[in-house]
This record gives structure tokens, sequence and C-alpha cells, in this order.
């Protein structure tokens, strides 16, 4: 283009001297100069085009070297990708949290339990290792140490004031920084499907909740948290060997079928057998994202085919005799629950959650205490919703409120006189004091605790303290 511009101008320039030159001239001088004109612009053109097609040359010349370098840069680079992926420690990553907690009771509640007036501390780390090994999948491990328990071990309630307690203790004031959990993870297709096995904490892998759902940030009550330790009972080890298969096979659906070991065999840990006498549980999230905004609807039902026993049968046994009827025990227990949460508007999230066993009435060995225990609930429901500081200019910042009750069972209450369901109320404000600091005051009520209606209200403070790396 540069190259007919350039005869276009020249052309031009030269008829223009030519008309300035010959204005005055004869007409046969005019036609001989003209025809002499146009030869000499001929030849101009000519060799304007052998420039053009020497220049084209190059420029393909060029355009397969620049093709040929490209090819070795990949190949380079691609190199110096795989040398990099060989340096071991780039593939991990570390993060972690300290939790402080202080927990006090107002007031003297209580002189049927001679509860008092008193403040408890706590304390828990945690501490995440990942490893990544791209294509291959990933393994993390979790280390977790703690002490003190809150008011977990004053208050007679069935769900725990404090359930991020996790007590490591060797000693006193000292704690241990423990394995809690070790597992291997695989995706693929885009991490739409994948499975997940080794020492796992069950309890976080269904049942979630975006708006109740973690004890170090929302809230601290463990029926806010989980419906498991309420009316799902915990295992024997917190943390057990476990599997998990996951698919999302688009955007609206997930499943997961999860299998754990939680039954120890007398003197064997968890690990003695796995997944003989374990949980095995089912989840469906329906992510439907009603008029724009987020949401999870879970469905879950859960199996749990540790040792049970009939509260009836327990009494052809007597009192000093329990463990005989452990070779009788061969009930599971099982049921179904469910966990909602959702954006209702910009930055207000509500939640529901429900737990219900089907097979109620059964009692569960105590292998501690060696003796039978009578499962006192068997459903369980709480409702809330969580502010998002957004709405007040504190994007860190969170405020959540929650009411919820236990459900006792037909047997437990003809075994008992003056019960009645436990009520609940909860209420938080986080603060984010910095990036990665935040502070929480929390409020719980707590009526008819242990199920028992001669008790007096339970009035609860706490202050937690967060800090993340």
């Amino acid at each position: 283009m540069k190259s007919k511009i350039v005869t276009i101008m020249v052309a031009v320039s030269i008829l223009l001297l030519y008309g300035i030159a010959i204005g005055g001239g004869s007409e046969s001088s005019k036609e001989a100069q003209l025809e002499k004109l146009v030869k000499e612009l001929i030849k101009e053109n000519r060799q304007l085009n052998k420039r053009l097609q020497a220049v084209e040359q190059e420029l393909s010349t060029l355009k397969a070297q620049r093709q040929t370098v490209t090819a070795e840069d990949v190949n380079e680079l691609q190199v110096a990708e795989d040398a990099q992926e060989e340096q071991w420690y780039k593939r991990f990553s570390l993060s972690g949290g300290v939790t402080g907690l202080l927990m006090g009771t107002l007031g003297d509640a209580n002189s049927v339990d001679n509860i008092r007036s008193t403040q408890d501390g706590a304390y828990t780390i945690d501490l995440n290792i990942d490893a990544d090994f791209s294509k291959w999948g990933k393994f993390f491990v979790h280390f977790e140490g703690g002490d003190g328990d809150g008011l977990n071990n004053d208050v007679p309630s069935f769900s725990v004031p404090n359930y991020d307690a996790y007590k490591t203790t060797i000693g006193l004031d000292q704690a241990a920084l423990t394995i809690s959990e070790a597992f291997y993870e695989f995706s693929f297709y885009e991490d739409r499907f994948g499975f997940d096995i080794g020492k796992m904490d069950i309890s976080v892998l269904f049942d979630e909740n975006e708006a109740a759902g973690d004890e170090t940030t929302q809230f601290m009550s463990n029926i806010f948290v989980k419906s498991m330790g309420v009316n799902i009972p915990e295992g024997d080890s917190f943390y057990c060997p476990a599997f998990m298969v996951r698919a999302q096979p688009v955007d609206l659906l997930e499943f997961k079928v999860i299998g754990a070991g939680v039954a120890e065999h007398g003197d064997d840990s968890v690990w003695h057998n796995p997944f003989d006498n374990g949980m095995i549980i089912g989840q469906l999230n329906i992510m439907p994202g009603l008029f724009g905004k987020k949401g999870n609807y879970r469905f879950y039902g859960w199996l749990d085919k540790r040792r049970y026993i009939k509260a009836k049968e327990l009494a052809r046994f007597p009192a000093s005799d329990h463990e005989a009827g452990h070779k009788y025990a061969d009930d599971s227990l099982y049921g179904w629950g469910l966990s909602f949460d959702q954006e209702l508007v910009n930055g207000v999230t509500g939640f529901a959650r429900y737990s219900q066993t089907v097979t109620d009435d059964r009692a569960l060995w105590n292998g501690d205490d060696n003796f039978w225990t009578l499962i006192p609930i068997d459903k369980s429901w709480s409702v809330g919703f969580q502010l998002d500081g957004g709405l007040w200019n504190r994007g860190g910042d969170a405020f959540g409120f929650g009411f919820a009750q236990t459900i006792l069972t037909d047997d437990y209450e003809k075994s008992r006189s003056h019960t009645a369901n436990e009520k609940y109320i909860e209420a938080y404000y986080r603060f984010m004091v910095v990036d990665r600091f935040a502070l929480t005051g929390d409020f719980q009520w707590i009526q008819n605790a242990g199920g028992n209606s001669r008790m007096d209200d339970i009035y609860i403070w706490g202050i937690r303290s967060q800090v993340d790396f």
C-alpha cells in the first residue's frame, strides 16, 4: 500500500513539473516531452514493482522465522514450567487460624443443678497444609490443638454453647498439636466431579449452611452450626477414616455420598475394621439462583450402623450388668434432614435447618462409662438470618440471629418427670478490627436445659477473637 502511494506521488510530482516546464511550449514539443515522461514512468513503475516483490519476499521469510522462534519459545517455556513443578516446595500452601473465647453466665442461674455465675475460656489453633499435585490431585493435612471448653461442662444443655471447643491437653495448661485430618482429593472435568479419601471430619462434609455453619465466625452454639452432635450422634472418634464421592453435572445440582468408620471396637480405635458398623450419608444440594440470588437447598439422609439397642430392651438387664445387653445391640439408626440458606435481598441471608431420627427411642453404648445412653432427642430445628455489614458500610462485619428447639423422644419423656423441649436463642455481632482479625460479641439464651422444665432460664455472654493467616 505504501509503495503504491509512493508511485502515485512520484507520478503526480513529475506531471506537475512537466506541466510547469512545458506550459508555454509548442504542441509537437509537448507531445515529445509527454511521450518521454510516460516512458520514464513505466520504467520507474517496473523498478518499484521489483522492489515491492523483494520486500514481500523478505517479509515472508521473516514471518516463517518468527513462527519457528515462537515454537521454540513455547517449548522452552514448557520445559521451564516442568522444571518449576519439580521444585516440590512450590506445590505447598499454608493457612490457619487462632480462635480465642471467653464465656460466662449472667446471674445465678439455677439452684437445681447449682449453676452459679462463672466464666470460662477456651482456644483452638488450626493449621492447614495443602499440597497441589496439579492434574494428579491434592493432599490436605489439618493440624489442630486447643484447651478449654467454655461453658460446655457447666451448662447441662443438649446443644453445647461452644461448638469450637477441642481439647488436646497433654498436661496442665499444655496442649498438643494433633493431626485432625489427612486426606487426598482428586477432581476432574473442571472440578465438577471428584472424590476424597483419608482421615476427615465428616461433620463438615454435609449439612453445610452459608449463614449458619462456621463456629469460628458465625454462631457459637452447636444447634446453629450442625445437627450432628445434637440429634445425629457424633462418631466415637471426632475425626475418622472416611471417603466422599461428589458430582455436579449441572450448575443447579450437586450430589454427595459419604462413608465413614465412626465406631470404636472395644479397645481398638475406629481404624480397626474402619467400615464395620460405620455411617453412610447421601446429600442432594439444589442451587436454583432464585431471582438472581444465591441459595442452597440441601437434603440429606444418613444411616448409622453402630450397635444400637431399643430402649425397651434395656429393662431386660439389671443396672449392674447393662453391658450384657451389648450382644443384642444390632439395631441401626437412620434419619434425614435439610439445611437451607437463601439470600433474600442484597446483604440479607435467611437460613433454616431441620433433622429427624426416623428410628427413635434407641440407646447407644457409651464405652467411656461402660453404660447405655438413652438417646434423648429425635428432632431438632433452627431458623434465623444473617446481615452483611456492607449494609452499613462495614463490609467485614456481620450480625446474626437464630431461634432453635430440640424435641424429646417419647421414651425419654416417659423415663423422667418434669420434661420439656429445649429452646435456644442466639445473637452475635462480628466486628472486623483489621483485615484477618475479628472480634465477636455473642449472647445465648437456653430454656429447659437438658429437657428439664424445672431448670431456670440460662443466659450466656461470649467474646470471641479470630485471627486468620
